[in-house]
């Protein structure tokens, strides 16, 4: 989420995010365009570990 739709997540507004529902790994992610960015993991209240690789090209 770039860092508009990460402030509407956190304040429980509606907001767009990129990505989708994963059940392998791993998982490979590209950003739609440069900014800065935020990844929000949900588990579903499950204990999982995460990893995150940063690759710039």
């Amino acid at each position: 989420m770039d860092v508009d739709q990460y402030q509407a997540y956190l304040d429980g507004d509606e907001y767009e995010w990129f990505g989708g529902f994963y059940d392998v790994s791993p998982v490979v992610l590209e950003v739609p365009y440069d900014d800065h960015w935020y990844l929000v993991v949900d588990s579903n209240y499950r204990k999982i570990k995460v990893k995150v690789t940063e690759i710039f090209d």
